[in-house]
Parts: C-alpha cells; structure tokens; sequence
C-alpha cells in the first residue's frame, strides 16, 4: 500500500543523522512539517516538493540539547537566557520556578509558564514544594492546594529539587503527601537537592520517592547515587567544576550511561560568556574520550526519558518536536546552525529572527518590589545591648556557599556592638523589604565593604554587608529606590550598581552585559578582600535553609543543623 505524503516545509540533505535510539550514525534526509519531524530516512521522493532544500553534505544532525536542570533567573532572564544559549544548540531547558512563583504567587505564575511556551525554545518546569528560605507567609504560599494547583500544569514535568531533604527522610506529612501526589495521580517525577547525605540516608531518599539528584561533587557519590536508583545529574558550572571528576564512574567505571544528564546547573553570566553553555560540557565529555553518541544522549535523550517527554523531544524521529543542531565535526559540538520548533533559530552563532517580547510590566509591574515607600535608618542595622561586652554568633565564610559557626566575645559601645579594630568582621543584616523587620548579625571572611546590599537571594529579601551602619543603609536604600539591585557605598559615594528591576533577582539586560557587570563585582569585592571566585553565590545562599552551618533569615541567626535561633530577628517600630 502506497503512504500518502504531503510536502515538507524544510528538508536537511546529505547528512549523517546520530539516531540516539539506535546509537547509530545513518546518511539520512531530514524532512520537517511544521514544528515536528516528518520523516527521516533515504528516500529522495519524500525531499523532491519541499519548499526548502538545504545541503547538509558531509555534517552531522543531532537532537537539540536539552538542560535538565536550571534556574532561569541567576541575574539574567529566561528570555536573556534563551537568546544567548539557543545560539549554542540548547533548545529545552527544565526551569526552576522558585524565585518566579514566590514573587508572582501560584495565578500569575500559571501565566507567566504560557506566556513562555510561546517562545521559539522550550520551557518546561520544575515546581517546588519547599522554599530555600523560611518565610513568613509560607504555609500560605506553599499550601498543598496551591502547589497542586501548579503541578497540574501541563508545563510543570517534576517536583522541583527538595532541599529539605532530612524532612524527607523525617516522614514530613505534606511533602509525602505532595510526592505522593505527582508520582501517583500526575506521573511526574520527583527531583532531589541531596547534597550532604550518605549512602544510608540516600537509600532512604530513594525510598520516600526521589528520583534524581544533581549534587553528587565526586565520582563516588555519583555512583552512590546511581547505584540507588536515581538518576544522575553530573555538573559543572560557575561554582564548582566537577565535571571531569564525576565522568569517572563512565571512563573507569564503565557504567551504563541510560541514567545520567549533563547540567551547567545555572552558572554566572561571567562564566556563560567565558566557557559557553551545554556546548562547552559536552565538549569535556569529548575530550575526555567518551564515545560522542555517548556524550549526546546524556544532553538529548537521556532527560527527555527521565521527564516522560521522549515522545516529543530528545530525538529525530517522525512526530516529535523539529529541535536539531547541524554540526560540522561529531567532535566538536558548536553548531552550524539550530532549529527549534521546525524554524532556523541560529547560524553560525548568530540569533535568526527575535524572541516574542514578554510584557515584563504585567509580572513585575512598577513599584511591585516594595509595596510602600521607606527608607532604613541606619541604627536598626545595628546589633543593641545593655551588657559592656556580648558573646555572639559569627558566621564564618569558608567558600563561596558554606559557612562555619564561631562565637566571639565583642564591645558594646553605647548599647551597640561595635567590631574589633582592623578585624575581617562585617555586620550583616537581612532586611525585609516592606520594612517590617530585620536579622543583624556578623559575617567573617567576606572581605571589609564599607556598605554594600543586593536584593540577590533566596529570601526574596535585601541583604546588607559592611563595616558601617551609615553606608549599608545608604545601599539599602538605594536598592529600595532602584527597586532591586546590587550596590556599594564608600565615602558617602555609589561606587557599584547594578540594577535588577525584575523582581529584585533579574535584569532585562543580555548576559554579555551582565557578565561585563558580573567581572566589576568581583573586582570590585577582591580589591577588598573577598576571597573567593563566585560573590553572587555568596549574595544568592547566604539566606538559604539546607547548607551548612549557620544562616540569616527572618527567624534570626540560625544554626541550619539543630534548627536553634542563635540570635533572634527584631520587627521594626512603624
């Protein structure tokens, strides 16, 4: 029997086709239908009435790539983001919705998520059940209703990674109730945050239910991880790079390789514009000797099974989404050129055609960052007492992320804590934007700022680091005024801005000008004795929940591995 067949939009000839089913290289014509791929195979008939040949003799057409794991919101934008990296062969990226939906609440959150579905690359979701940060409002924001309402979403695909995880292993009542609910009634898939646990506690994970983990940060927890059940997420990004430590359990260890992903696992803009995007991880694989089929079905295939979705992404194959990067050497994975959707989105490293706009003013509309006018003053940054000497918790910077718990003995001057002379200290406060309350606490080992803020964090809050309350307020304020942003005061003087009008975490700007900005920042802060290589990873974790040792957030200092307040919070007089 004859198969009727219409003519194709776009035909790709004389290429080789890296079938990611089959593991084979095949010379195969490429013909695509509107957005999906209508046939694949040697047939010259099925090319002749397209209405676009091109000639892709001597290349290679494998599947766009796909980055399980990211958070779209690290200073750039998912629009930023997606124009920069779609040039580089990414054409699905599973989202991190936190800092979206604890801006915009669960009803806005559902328009933003179809706003961008319309956008020429895909942006599927991962919710999450749990914030980073305690918060105020969080039985309210993150009741089960409201979270079910989300994760019924068609473009919701997991829960997203549950960083509190000892929760899980305690038998926590609504989050197993809410993994019960996605894996059961929705048949979605449960991300895990795991960093910290051994063998024991992830076997228990796996039995509460979670599925993946991207936190493994060597070859030996990686093969924990696996050897689980889970899926493995292996990372290299701004923050730590060990992508070639954890490529080991395949290189030494030969494992099968059905179960592991690839992630940049949201980087710095510096670092996108340094090292490029998935293209520069694959190209570590590579170079590290793996088998390139190998290498791309971990960025193709692999999570497009891992989140249901290989029926219409991960693969060319007839029916799915027309996502493919032409690329000149298997070897080499910077593409030629990229189509998404079934349109030409990039050549030669060039963007074809823009983006829809998104109407920024209706999710984050002018004036949303506070909802009133105020200004700090600055003596509620500082730390009271009536004693003559206070022995308090000091948070000691020992990376980019963790901290350690000291407790030092300081002056009290005037019923104010004062820092040792010439010391490393700093005071820190977390100020709530709407001027309810603040926590005052000191951090050791980020370098001596007069007076620095960002409204950059897990808390959705203002964060104020220096060594003088004057000039801390004068950069809380003038985030205030900026309506979200990083700053620096010295000498009465701005000396560093960088606005974040979207939200208070994002720019409308592209990530060459962030990175640019990002380059500034960190200058800036080890010209004053920051130590280390990512500052925005310090300024975004400084108020999270689940990384060692001791954190400021709305309770107060708080010691994260017993829970306990070291020095409580204080609401402001109003």
């Amino acid at each position: 029997m004859e198969v009727r067949t219409d003519p194709s939009d776009v035909s790709l000839v004389g290429g080789k086709v890296l079938n990611v089913y089959s593991g084979e290289l095949l010379q195969s014509n490429v013909c695509i239908k509107g957005e999906r791929f209508y046939y694949i195979g040697p047939s010259s008939n099925m090319v002749k009435n397209s209405r676009k040949i091109i000639d892709v003799t001597g290349k290679y057409l494998v599947p766009g790539y796909i980055d399980p794991h990211f958070h779209p919101w690290f200073i750039y934008n998912p629009i930023s983001f997606g124009e920069q990296t779609c040039r580089t062969g990414i054409t699905t990226l599973f989202c991190d919705n936190l800092l979206f939906y604890m801006l915009m609440g669960p009803e806005l959150f559902e328009t933003f998520m179809n706003a961008l579905s319309k956008m020429p690359i895909k942006y599927y979701w991962f919710c999450r059940i749990v914030p980073q940060t305690p918060m105020e409002d969080e039985e309210e924001l993150f009741s089960i209703d409201n979270l079910k309402r989300i994760l019924r979403s068609p473009w919701a695909k997991s829960v997203g990674e549950i960083t509190r995880w000892p929760e899980v292993i305690k038998g926590n009542r609504k989050i197993k109730k809410l993994i019960r609910f996605a894996k059961e009634e929705l048949n979605i898939r449960v991300d895990g945050h795991t960093a910290g646990a051994r063998y024991d506690q992830l076997a228990a994970l796996s039995r509460c239910g979670i599925e993946s983990c991207h936190e493994a940060t060597n070859a030996q927890e990686a093969m924990d991880r696996l050897r689980l059940g889970m899926y493995v997420i292996l990372r290299e990004s701004s923050l730590r790079q060990d992508l070639r430590e954890l490529l080991r359990i395949v290189t030494e260890n030969r494992v099968l390789s059905d179960r592991l992903m690839l992630t940049t696992d949201s980087s710095s803009p510096a670092f996108y514009d340094k090292e490029g995007f998935t293209e520069h991880i694959l190209k570590i694989a590579i170079d590290m000797g793996i088998d390139p089929v190998m290498v791309y079905r971990m960025v193709t295939i692999n999570p497009a099974v891992y989140f249901g979705m290989d029926h219409e992404v991960g693969g060319i194959a007839p029916g799915r989404l027309a996502d493919l990067v032409v690329l000149s050497d298997l070897r080499d994975p910077t593409p030629d050129m990229v189509i998404s959707k079934g349109q030409i989105i990039a050549e030669n490293g060039e963007l074809k055609g823009t983006f829809p706009p998104l109407e920024w003013d209706q999710f984050f509309p002018q004036g949303c960052f506070a909802r009133r006018q105020w200004r700090v003053d600055p003596v509620v940054l500082g730390i009271r007492s009536k004693k003559k000497s206070l022995r308090f918790p000091i948070i000691l910077l020992s990376s980019p992320v963790i901290t350690r718990l000291e407790w030092a003995e300081l002056d009290v001057r005037n019923g104010t804590v004062v820092l040792p002379e010439g010391s490393q200290y700093c005071f820190v406060s977390l100020v709530n934007k709407e001027g309810k309350w603040s926590t005052n606490g000191i951090l050791k080992g980020f370098g001596r700022v007069e007076g620095f803020a960002s409204s950059f964090n897990t808390a959705a809050q203002i964060l104020a680091i220096g060594q003088s309350a004057e000039a801390m307020a004068a950069a809380v304020n003038r985030v205030l005024e900026m309506g979200g942003g990083i700053v620096a005061f010295e000498g009465g003087e701005l000396v560093y801005e960088m606005p974040l009008p979207l939200g208070g975490v994002m720019s409308e700007q592209p990530i060459t000008y962030l990175a640019k900005k990002e380059r500034e920042l960190k200058a800036f802060l080890n010209e004053r004795g920051y130590p280390f290589h990512d500052p925005l990873y310090t300024l975004v974790f400084l108020p999270n929940d689940f990384l060692p040792e001791v954190r400021i957030n709305y309770q107060g200092i708080v010691n994260i591995k017993t829970n306990e307040v070291l020095y409580p919070g204080v609401a402001f007089c109003r």
